[in-house]
């Protein structure tokens, strides 16, 4: 038991670093210091690994952090969108750490720990923010392509409309999914619905049933292709 409690202890105080050298890349000493109340030279030798905050302090920073607000507000400006529509969220991966805290949060808001079996997405954008939801909900992890790896497979396919004129399949392979497997879906932009309306459709096709939908970006107010599903978007924007 008191094993178990050092090994915490030597967890967070690691994380504590990880954190600070992660805002390092967006604030100077100087904020950091007025952010947490420590001194510029102390979180200066945090950041520079020359010595480890105590446990008390580690636990004050990560508390500080692990803030709705802050975490929005800081991953906020991180997410652009481009002339053409395009929505940039790749640089929220920069900061794996931060990231984690800030999905932690969402996640409980969607569903329950034991009430997922697996997590979902298709490649690419998304199995990045799918990858940390798995290893945080430490659940299995679903990927769906637009080819098939193999003509040895068997797959389960769904359609999906790209554009009026373009229409691609999905593929999930047949053994890594069972009938009535409860699943979230990870995504990192919504824009109609489309893509995840087919994820829900190939899912299904499997006999599994999706509990919620995790999306990092997207406007709710945009969503054509999706109606009583249990979804939560990050950023509505």
């Amino acid at each position: 038991m008191i094993k178990v409690s050092k090994d915490k202890e030597i967890r967070n105080r690691l994380l504590a670093i990880d954190i600070l050298r992660e805002l390092k890349n967006s604030y100077t000493y100087r904020e950091l210091s007025e952010i947490f109340g420590i001194q510029e030279t102390l979180i200066c030798r945090y950041v520079n690994g020359n010595t480890v905050p105590s446990d008390v302090q580690s636990m004050e920073i990560i508390s500080k952090v692990k803030n709705k607000e802050f975490l929005l507000k800081f991953f906020r400006n991180k997410i652009k969108v481009l002339e053409d529509g395009y929505i940039d969220s790749s640089q929220l991966l920069l900061y794996p750490n931060l990231l984690k805290l800030l999905l932690e949060l969402y996640l409980t808001k969607v569903l329950q720990q034991d009430a997922v079996d697996k997590i979902f997405s298709i490649a690419t954008n998304g199995v990045p923010f799918a990858t940390i939801a798995s290893l945080i909900l430490d659940k299995p992890l679903l990927i769906a392509k637009k080819h098939k790896d193999s003509i040895n497979l068997e797959y389960y396919e769904e359609s999906l409309k790209e554009t009026d004129s373009v229409v691609n399949n999905i593929y999930l392979r047949k053994d890594l999914i069972r009938k009535n497997d409860r699943i979230l879906i990870v995504d990192d932009v919504i824009k109609s619905g489309k893509t995840i309306s087919s994820s829900i459709k190939l899912l299904q096709k499997a006999g599994a049933r999706v509990v919620g939908i995790l999306v990092l970006v997207g406007n709710l107010d945009n969503i054509k292709y999706l109606k009583d599903e249990n979804i939560q978007v990050i950023f509505n924007i």
